[in-house]
């Protein structure tokens, strides 16, 4: 039987090994060898569904399945996509499912070099993802985060597509987990998972979380459930305990440094400016949540949901002068205006996009997480993006959900709507010690 952290470990080497250097290169110069892009583009496809490369140690494609099997067991597909028309998952891979499309749309004088690249970084995107999974395989799953997440901009570095896709392996778990498992229970067990990191990767992760699950449940607030919080909490229990506690984290973390006077030290105040940030995201999924009664589905976590509801009157007061330097306003980007059904819908249309126009991506997901960023003339900004994704979301019917909801959606008055519904749930719960 083979060991399960050494099967991660030997994984990672093998990643890194390809990754470094020109080993992609020789890959490309592989599947390119003769013929056009479609001759290329089967080739890909042929290596991606084996997971045998040039340059892949035999081995490798048995490391894979192996950590994939280990991952099924503990409830999540990382490498498969779930149909929601079957109600079963696909039998390819998504790397090859996104293959699959580009060769289907036929683009019109493609850059074959650019597109075979972003493919191919896509598909080893997948294989970190799986290991950033398994991480707590080993003994020390701080490191091996650590570790995938140098290996992360080694994939997004100069040896590359250039594509930029996430900007950590925290961001990599989330992107794993939200594929629709049908073991819900599945996620509790991951947040038992995270609890047992230090307290910086704890944050790290809690930070995606917090922007993640409130891109996702704002999207269901504003485009799904016609703003009926009720319906929204029905159809999303699993995501409540998970939400509870990034929540948690992130006040946690931003009052310690309150108390400790934290400003006085080295970066200190930029850390604090970064937490804020990311709790502003979680509170404004559901601000009630954590203000009000617990909903249905804390009512198993009612200490957890208690210690946040009294910070919050500990610290409501000194928390909304805070949040001021966040509001949202009419002509700056804010990550309250952006909307998803699932993360993966995002960074599948952005990777999409960028194939179709053979121009890789500068700006990575969780740039769309952050306050406005100032970027040079003809750069990629955060609300460019925001919008292509939108633009994207409505282009075709069967890029839109239920009722014609679109996955991907930008709206910088909804951000106003939510900041301000978030702060007078905050100040209204300061009178109810």
């Amino acid at each position: 039987m083979s060991d399960p952290a050494r099967d991660v470990v030997a994984l990672c080497d093998a990643l890194e090994g390809v990754l470094t250097g020109d080993g992609r290169a020789r890959i490309l110069d592989a599947v390119a060898r003769k013929g056009g892009l479609d001759d290329a583009l089967r080739r890909l496809r042929t290596h991606m569904s084996a997971h045998a490369f040039e340059g892949f140690d035999p081995e490798t494609g048995k490391l894979v399945r192996r950590l994939d099997q280990r991952t099924r067991q503990d409830g999540f597909r990382v490498l498969h996509a779930w149909n929601h028309h079957t109600h079963r998952f696909t039998d390819d891979i998504v790397p090859v499912l996104l293959l699959d499309f580009f060769e289907r749309a036929k683009v019109q004088e493609p850059d074959a070099r650019v597109a075979l690249a972003i493919l191919l970084d896509w598909y080893f995107l997948h294989l970190l993802s799986l290991c950033a999974m398994r991480a707590w395989d080993t003994p020390d799953a701080g490191a091996t985060l650590d570790r995938i997440t140098r290996m992360v901009a080694e994939l997004q570095g100069e040896h590359g597509s250039g594509h930029r896709f996430v900007a950590d392996a925290e961001t990599l778990v989330i992107y794993a987990l939200s594929q629709f498992h049908p073991d819900e229970h599945a996620y509790d067990r991951v947040i038992e998972k995270v609890a047992t990191l230090s307290e910086r990767h704890r944050v790290d992760f809690c930070r995606v979380s917090a922007a993640v699950l409130g891109a996702h449940l704002r999207w269901g607030l504003w485009l799904m459930y016609g703003r009926d919080v009720a319906r929204m909490r029905q159809d999303n229990v699993g995501d409540y305990p998970w939400l509870l506690y990034s929540v948690r984290t992130l006040l946690r973390a931003w009052a310690d440094r309150l108390d400790a006077g934290g400003d006085a030290e080295p970066g200190a105040h930029e850390e604090r400016g970064r937490v804020l940030e990311s709790l502003l995201l979680g509170l404004a999924a559901d601000p009630w949540a954590f203000t009000g009664r617990p909903p249905p589905a804390l009512a198993d976590h009612a200490a957890e949901h208690e210690e946040v509801r009294a910070l919050l009157q500990t610290h409501g007061a000194r928390l909304i002068d805070d949040l001021e330097s966040l509001r949202p306003q009419r002509d700056r980007y804010a990550p309250l205006s952006l909307h998803f059904n699932f993360p993966h819908n995002a960074v599948v249309a952005v990777v999409t996009l960028a194939l179709l126009e053979s121009r890789p991506q500068a700006l990575p997901l969780n740039a769309l997480f952050e306050p406005h960023l100032d970027t040079g003339p003809g750069e990629e900004t955060q609300e460019g993006l925001a919008r292509a994704l939108t633009a994207f979301s409505r282009g075709s019917p069967d890029r839109l959900g239920h009722r014609g909801a679109m996955l991907v959606a930008y709206d910088p008055l909804s951000a106003m709507r939510s900041y301000a519904m978030t702060i007078d749930a905050i100040g209204k719960n300061l009178g109810d010690g």
